[in-house]
């Protein structure tokens, strides 16, 4: 018969080692836990612009493929569409942030609807008039001719509007709206100027062989481009993740402006119009006009509250808004 003192012994060692492997257990389960609890947890951030996926919006694309957003524990989602009503949507919390003409922020700020904006994205307004040179070759041939702009409301037209002022056209031409036809319609002398973005149509116009004669509405307004638009209630309940987006765009910016070949060939996957035969040509120009809306001697992203203040007095002096009010109303203060 075995000794029961042995088998008593060895049942002693196995329970040991039993409760021993379970304690090990135990022990690494927890800190599992709290090594996973301690890892900051990804937020997602809504993301809309009124456009489609477009090369002007490489810093975006180069943040989300160098993992710029995720480095700082933000998953980006970004949503298109021509007509979004981008406002209405930061309003009822159903997006987070907006890419937007800050023209209309303005137009929001004098309606009290607490919209701000985050971080600049254009440094100045995009808007340019372009024509045929052997048709148009000053301000001044315009009178009595027919000028397109896409809308009768808007960026484009504000910077149109602006435009004629300036040049005093303003009863002494002609304007019709074309829709996004810009290019179309100026090649087939259905109109003899078109109101678009410098850093697009002009770019394709000269890459087709046309001589244009173009002006800049940047040249002579301070307006201001687009920028990211959120609530201010969204600052107060969602600083912290919004301050990280703040962050990797501007360091996305950057990173695009300085290495813009590196920034096409990041971007291709999000431009459905060139997967499968790039125009680098035109790529190449659309995304250098584009750096230099960004630029900005303080740096990129930076909200200029004295451009916002001379936008508001513009948009006041083409009776767009009833009277001038603080610009500090639609810019976002970290420090608030």
């Amino acid at each position: 018969m075995p000794d029961i003192p042995q088998l008593h012994m060895k049942y002693q060692i196995v329970r040991t080692q039993i409760l021993l492997q379970s304690v090990i257990y135990i022990f690494l389960s927890s800190c599992s836990i709290a090594h996973a609890e301690a890892l900051p947890r990804t937020e997602t951030l809504k993301l809309v612009i009124g456009y489609i996926p477009h090369i002007q919006f490489a810093p975006l694309y180069v943040g989300l493929e160098k993992g710029m957003y995720l480095d700082r524990q933000i998953e980006l989602k970004i949503e298109y569409g021509f007509g979004s009503d981008i406002f209405g949507l930061l309003l009822q919390e159903k997006i987070d942030l907006g890419l937007s003409d800050s023209d209309q922020l303005i137009l929001s700020g004098a309606n009290d609807l607490g919209l701000v904006a985050l971080l600049q994205y254009y440094q100045k307004i995009p808007v340019t008039i372009v024509a045929k040179r052997q048709k148009i070759k000053s301000p001044e041939d315009f009178r009595g001719k027919r000028i397109g702009t896409p809308m009768m409301a808007g960026t484009n037209y504000i910077g149109l509007e602006v435009f004629l002022q300036h040049y005093q056209l303003k009863n002494a031409v002609m304007v019709e709206n074309i829709g996004y036809t810009q290019i179309t319609s100026l090649l087939h002398n259905d109109i003899d100027g078109a109101v678009c973005f410098l850093n697009n149509e002009p770019v394709k116009l000269r890459q087709l062989g046309t001589e244009i004669s173009q002006w800049d509405i940047r040249e002579f307004s301070n307006i201001i481009g687009g920028s990211f638009i959120t609530s201010r209630a969204l600052t107060q309940k969602r600083r912290d993740v919004l301050g990280r987006f703040t962050e990797a765009t501007i360091a996305a910016m950057e990173y695009t402006c300085k290495h813009q070949e590196d920034a096409i060939q990041l971007s291709l996957p999000y431009l459905d119009q060139y997967s499968e035969q790039p125009d680098y040509t035109l790529l190449r120009g659309v995304l250098a006009s584009t750096c230099q809306l960004l630029d900005s001697s303080s740096g990129y992203g930076a909200l200029d509250p004295k451009a916002y203040a001379d936008s508001i007095e513009t948009l006041y002096q083409l009776s767009l808004i009833e009277s001038v009010y603080p610009a500090r109303k639609i810019l976002f203060n970290p420090v608030d």
